[in-house]
């Protein structure tokens, strides 16, 4: 009951947290190669996992659509900027915090079943079908998202070399 009473004050907290993260940023070539790296990986490694649940299996991939999708809209409305020899974008806030809290809200939700149901009879990770629509939602999201930034960095680095 006290994590049930307490949801929405730590809901506010987490959506102030993510809130900051909609400011412009600098651009890190890094962090872009390891989400176009590490997110597939995940993304494939989740999809074989849920071979023998083909319903589990089909929203996982409906969600990954789906996170592409926001993911290249947000790239497309995402402010992008160079400072001297600095890069720098300010991500489009909506559609990043809808995704953010969407997984937020579940992970809470399953918080939430294990202290209601007990670890014991609380549902194994892939069995369910709303996480793994999530969960494709974030990661394919997030891989759109560093495939567009580092799609960017790459055109400015030719309109610098005048290609």
């Amino acid at each position: 009951m006290i994590l049930l009473a307490a949801s929405p004050l730590i809901m506010w907290r987490v959506y102030k947290r993510i809130q900051r993260l909609t400011v412009r940023q600098k651009s890190r070539l890094w962090r872009h190669w390891f989400g176009v790296t590490f997110l597939p990986v995940a993304l494939l490694a989740m999809a074989f996992m849920l071979m023998a649940k083909p319903p589990v299996l089909a929203c996982l991939l409906a969600g990954a659509a789906v996170g592409g999708a926001l993911g290249v809209a947000a790239i497309r409305r995402t402010g992008f900027e160079r400072v001297g020899s600095d890069y720098f974008y300010t991500p489009f806030a909506p559609i990043g915090m809808v995704v953010a809290m969407i997984f937020i809200a579940r992970v809470l939700y399953r918080v939430f079943e294990m202290f209601t149901l007990g670890p014991q009879q609380t549902p194994a990770f892939g069995s369910s079908p709303l996480t793994m629509g999530i969960m494709g939602v974030v990661a394919a999201y997030y891989l759109a998202y560093a495939a567009g930034l580092l799609r960017w960095r790459r055109a400015e680095a030719r309109a610098q070399d005048g290609r």
